[in-house]
């Protein structure tokens, strides 16, 4: 099988080539596993270093370097890398969080031959879906990996809440696939109610999604407003609008001036929400 992990890196050179070299060390060595890391054009200490140790042989034999503009949309890079190295099974992962699984490899083959999508299990966080893992029909019906609208969280929510439709029942966390490690806090974080907002109003997106994956699947989606899926959301809908304000508190919100790439999300959902 031929496995594509996407492995996006900022300012952490030590802490991606240590994750690296765990994928690698814990890989059964079965199947054909390329590890694209995508790096911004501006992160020289990043680029250096995997420059440096390509050079020394030190790395994974697959991983594969992938450079661009920082003001570039992140999920939009991811989505482009993951076309560019088509695979079987396409997998996220992060320069912070370390594969705990023996043979991981081996167990994402078994779960995708189960499930279209799943996700690892995130140690610190085992009750969300952090770290998605999709298979090429899964992609194929899409279109994408990811959704390109968000310049922090939701577009893990967005796959998950896509399979449930879908399928009718929530995607798995598989146990046997674990990740742990010092995750970063989320940063750059504004006006998160605009953006629960957009993510509510963008449902009817994801109900268009999960109709082509329930068709690519044989499956009858459950994307009607009385049906389990829709009515839970909107369930989680009504909790995350009331929870703002301990969320931006949390996180350290609304603060300083926004990145250009923030800005030109937000521009972007906000014209999509004003033709709506």
């Amino acid at each position: 099988m031929k496995i594509t992990i996407g492995l996006p890196s900022r300012g952490r050179p030590a802490g991606l080539l240590s994750v690296l070299k765990a994928f690698d060390a814990l890989a059964s060595g079965e199947h054909e596993v390329t590890y694209a890391v995508i790096v911004d054009d501006d992160d020289h200490a990043t680029l250096n270093e995997v420059e440096r140790g390509a050079a020394a042989g030190s790395l994974p034999q697959g991983v594969r370097l992938v450079h661009g503009e920082h003001k570039k949309r992140l999920h939009r890079r991811f989505n482009e890398t993951m076309s560019q190295y088509p695979a079987d099974i396409y997998s996220q992962a992060t320069d912070d969080l370390y594969p705990l699984t023996y043979h991981w490899d081996n167990i994402l083959v078994k779960a995708a031959e189960k499930a279209p999508a799943f996700s690892w299990v995130e140690c610190s966080d085992p009750n969300n879906h952090t770290c998605f893992a999709v298979t090429h029909q899964w992609l194929e019906a899409v279109g994408r990996f990811y959704p390109e609208w968000f310049p922090f969280w939701f577009a893990d929510t967005w796959i998950a809440e896509v399979y449930s439709m879908a399928f009718n029942e929530p995607p798995v966390s598989v146990r046997q696939l674990q990740m742990g490690g010092k995750r970063g806090v989320t940063t750059g974080m504004h006006n998160l109610q605009f953006w629960v907002e957009f993510f509510i109003a963008t449902r009817k997106i994801r109900v268009e999604e999960a109709k082509r994956v329930a068709a690519a699947f044989g499956k009858t989606p459950a994307v009607g407003d009385c049906d389990p899926p829709t009515v839970r959301f909107k369930e989680i809908d009504a909790w995350q609008l009331s929870h703002i304000e301990e969320y931006e508190k949390k996180f350290n919100a609304n603060q300083g001036e926004p990145s250009a790439r923030y800005k030109a999300a937000y521009e972007r959902a906000q014209q999509w929400m004003e033709e709506r």
